[in-house]
This record gives C-alpha cells, sequence and structure tokens, in this order.
C-alpha cells in the first residue's frame, strides 16, 4: 500500500521556481551582460541567457524528479516515508509496527478540495512523522489503520 504526493507539493515548487528564476537567471544576466554585454555582444549575450535558463530548467528537473520518488508506504515492519530533495536531507523516517499507535490525517478546506492531507504517523511513544501534501490521504491513512488492527488486533 503506497501513497504518492499530491500535485499541490508540485505547485509549491513550481510557483518558487518561477520567482527564483525571475530573479535569478534576471539579475544574472544583467550582470553578466552589463560586464561583458559591450565586448562580448548581443548573440554572446542572448548566448549567455539561454545557457542560465538551461541550467536552470535542469535544477528544477531534477527537483520535480526527486520529488516524484516520494512516498508512504507500509511493510512488515512498519509505516515509512521516503523523502528527500537533496542528498543531505534524503532517508526514511517512519514507525515500526511494534511501536505503532496509528496514523491520522490533518484537513484544510483546501487539501479536502484538492485531496491533499497532511498525514501523521503516531507511535506508541508520543512521536510524530508529519508526512505533508499526500495524495489521498485520508483513505490511505484509514487503510493503513485497518491493516495495523487486522495484523495486530
Amino acid at each position: 500500500m503506497t501513497a504518492r504526493l499530491s500535485w499541490v507539493a508540485y505547485v509549491q515548487y513550481f510557483v518558487i521556481g518561477i520567482l527564483l528564476y525571475l530573479f535569478v537567471v534576471s539579475s544574472a544576466f544583467s550582470v553578466v551582460s552589463g560586464l561583458f554585454g559591450i565586448a562580448l555582444g548581443k548573440t554572446a549575450a542572448q548566448t549567455i541567457l539561454y545557457g542560465l535558463s538551461l541550467l536552470y530548467l535542469a535544477g528544477f528537473g531534477w527537483i520535480l524528479f526527486k520529488l516524484s520518488r516520494c512516498r508512504a508506504y507500509i511493510d512488515e515492519t512498519g509505516v515509512w516515508y521516503y523523502s528527500g530533495l537533496f542528498p543531505w536531507s534524503e532517508g526514511i523516517r517512519g514507525v515500526r509496527w511494534e511501536n505503532f499507535d496509528q496514523v491520522q490525517y490533518g484537513q484544510s478546506v483546501f487539501g479536502w478540495a484538492a485531496h491533499s492531507y497532511t498525514v501523521y504517523l503516531l507511535d506508541r511513544y508520543g512521536r510524530t512523522v508529519a508526512v505533508r501534501n499526500l495524495r489521498n490521504g485520508r483513505e490511505w491513512s484509514a487503510a493503513v489503520n485497518d491493516y495495523a488492527f487486522e495484523k495486530f488486533g
């Protein structure tokens, strides 16, 4: 039983990406064209702009690829969430079955309309793993709780 991130998570990064593109690439282009624009000419400045844009789009594509790999799942050892955009933040968080308490979800008006929920993996010691923007998180949390009840009573 696996759940993936909702489209809402992608929109958030898309909006931030556009704003950063407008700020970073246009600033870098103006600095480069100001320093080298007279010496390089118009076509070289355009080539630099296209190169910066291509580099930025490659990085943005990498972030979208990493987001597509984030998922919540269960296996024979517990309930887990695999996430991380950068190598230093990548990893698996979760709760082992012997410490599992329940899965809860948080709902907002926008989340309800978009079927995107924040899911909380709770253990019996009071620790929580929060998973934001999980697609159909309400149904997934109910299915995990049902599975745990059937398996452990």
